[in-house]
């Protein structure tokens, strides 16, 4: 794909999502547009933020469909559109807040937590060894080397890896995902290709049933090829969360209920399905518990002693 069309996608993405959640305020559900109609009550106010009135967010403008500029517009803060900027708006509404964004785009976390710059910062990997240190929220979305496949309808398909063996599967050559296949579904099951755009062609034209790629990118990508979604995440997913500094206890627990909030009442699901489609998104929602957790370097991640969310209240996505 060019350079045009990924921006004309983030453009067309970015109005889409707007108009959804517009129709959302209108039958009662939060929205993210910053309007004086919307305007609430701010939940949290300085020290647990820095600015009162005030979410400031960083987003990173180098990790496109997450966030980045559009072609037309200047490199400023205000101009980025992608999938953090929009979730990161609608978690700044729940809680009554305008959202300020940075773009950490070569920053260090550390030093900008540590000099107050951002309260929060966006696509970090939900695991014990993160680079980014700090108690995560989330996730908000589920990441890691997934199926895709041609789906004509709304619904998710119910896949399993068992009946794949001796399937081939394309995918792009010496990539994290031809080698999940090779791993967990079979040897010789991956179909190599010189790169993803091959390998969703042929997934397109028919010459194979699946194919493989990394669920965040490859859906991002698959809205260019007719009726290609992300129907599976192979093995275990891969979380992708918010972090907020260790000793913002408060911070970390209020987001996390606004995080709840927003999968509760549609507005994660509407960003997700705006951004890959109502199956991609589906899969990539997930049903994985959100709740808040300190990365370290011991073992498994560990909870800061607020109450777990089981995702048990979550709806089963293969009936999206």
């Amino acid at each position: 794909m060019n350079q045009v069309k990924r921006v004309n996608k983030i453009i067309n993405y970015a109005l889409a999502f707007l108009m959804a959640l517009s129709l959302l305020v209108m039958s009662g559900c939060a929205g993210i547009t910053g309007s004086k109609e919307l305007a609430q009550t701010p939940t949290i106010a300085s020290p647990t933020i820095g600015v009162d009135g005030v979410l400031r967010v960083g987003v990173d403008s180098t990790k496109v469909p997450y966030a980045g500029y559009p072609k037309d517009k200047s490199r400023q803060a205000e101009n980025l559109v992608g999938i953090d900027v929009d979730i990161a708006a609608a978690l700044a509404e729940q809680l009554g807040l305008k959202l300020q964004l940075v773009d950490v785009a070569g920053m260090s976390a550390e030093e900008l937590f540590s000099s107050k710059a951002i309260d929060g910062i966006m696509d970090v990997e939900q695991t014990t060894s993160s680079t980014v240190k700090g108690t995560q929220v989330g996730p908000y979305i589920l990441s890691g080397p997934a199926l895709f496949a041609v789906v004509k309808s709304d619904k998710l398909p119910n896949v399993e890896l068992s009946s794949l063996a001796g399937t081939k599967i394309a995918a792009q050559k010496d990539s994290l995902s031809s080698w999940s296949l090779e791993e967990l579904i079979g040897a010789g099951t991956a179909d190599q290709r010189q790169n993803l755009d091959a390998a969703f062609t042929a997934l397109q034209n028919g010459e194979v049933s699946y194919a493989a790629a990394d669920a965040v990118m490859g859906s991002y990508l698959a809205l260019e090829y007719n009726s290609v979604s992300c129907v599976k995440i192979m093995g275990t997913p891969i979380g992708i969360c918010m972090v907020v500094p260790t000793d913002n206890t408060q911070l970390a627990d209020t987001l996390t209920g606004a995080l709840r909030s927003i999968r509760d009442n549609g507005v994660l699901k509407t960003v997700l399905s705006k951004w890959f489609g109502q199956v991609s998104a589906s899969v990539l929602m997930g049903s994985t518990a959100i709740t808040s957790q300190e990365a370290n370097s011991s073992g498994a991640p560990s909870t800061n002693g607020t109450q777990i969310d089981t995702g048990e209240d979550l709806p089963d996505p293969s009936n999206a």
